[in-house]
């Protein structure tokens, strides 16, 4: 009678055992299960022109809210700021990368990684967009220029360029606030920075603006058109429907 009491008491055990690593097998599985997403280069610039005052602390805000809702794993996120002298002096207020799921780290350890990841790059945005006065002069055009550098080397991830501007270009060469833009100006614009060697290659980088504003309805159509012609030299992936006062949406299955 032992014998058979002992004898399904380790039977009992040796079931319990396997159900239990069958479970947290499938749970581990499931953490570490490959991501079909493709991972992201996501370069955001934000315009610190003295006109994008208000909208940092509202339309930007809202747009980094919908940003970090859409990285994920092994994405790498760089943000720098539209100034005067950005071509010049340029260096990224943020360029992390969120932790990779491996088999080799715990999923506690990489929980923890990742919240303090996405904790610092909160915490680097919040000080820019807190900034209460801004630059007299940008430079948007060059901008495009140091996103082309950035993305040059990326071989395996998504490029995703997010400009939260008002896209009014203000430099020696260009002041479009001040300037009547015609579809003449835009060819001599194109044709100016073909000549000097300044259009980036953008080829397969997808292009969103938020912040865009101008002076009146004319103007704004104006300098939308501006826009979409000069990312269409660039080769850039640019639909008018992602270029607006807000983000709308960022990354949507219909974008």
């Amino acid at each position: 009678m032992t014998r058979i009491y002992f004898k399904c008491s380790w039977i009992f055990f040796l079931g319990f055992c396997l159900a239990l690593t069958f479970t947290c097998t499938k749970a581990e599985a499931g953490f570490f299960s490959k991501n079909d997403k493709k991972a992201k280069l996501i370069i955001v610039f934000l315009d610190m022109s003295g006109s994008t005052n208000k909208d940092r602390k509202s339309i930007y805000k809202n747009a980094f809210d919908m940003i970090y809702k859409k990285l994920d794993q092994d994405d790498r996120i760089v943000v720098g700021t539209i100034t005067s002298h950005s071509y010049i002096d340029f260096k990224p207020r943020v360029d992390e990368k969120i932790p990779k799921k491996s088999i080799w780290v715990n999923r506690l350890k990489y929980e923890k990684n990742l919240t303090r990841t996405r904790k610092k790059i909160k915490k680097e945005v919040n000080r820019l967009l807190s900034y209460k006065h801004g630059t007299r002069q940008t430079e948007i055009l060059n901008s495009l220029n140091i996103a082309d550098t950035i993305f040059h080397n990326e071989k395996n991830r998504m490029k995703i360029l997010v400009l939260l501007s008002d896209m009014i270009q203000d430099s020696r060469e260009y002041k479009f606030d001040k300037t009547r833009i015609t579809n003449k100006y835009i060819e001599n614009l194109i044709k100016n920075r073909k000549k000097q060697e300044l259009i980036p290659d953008l080829k397969g980088v997808k292009i969103y603006v938020a912040g865009a504003s101008a002076s009146g309805s004319r103007k704004f159509r104006a300098v939308k058109l501006l826009w979409t012609r000069y990312f269409k030299t660039c080769n850039a992936d640019f639909s008018t429907h992602r270029y607006g006062h807000s983000l709308l949406e960022f990354e949507n299955n219909d974008n």
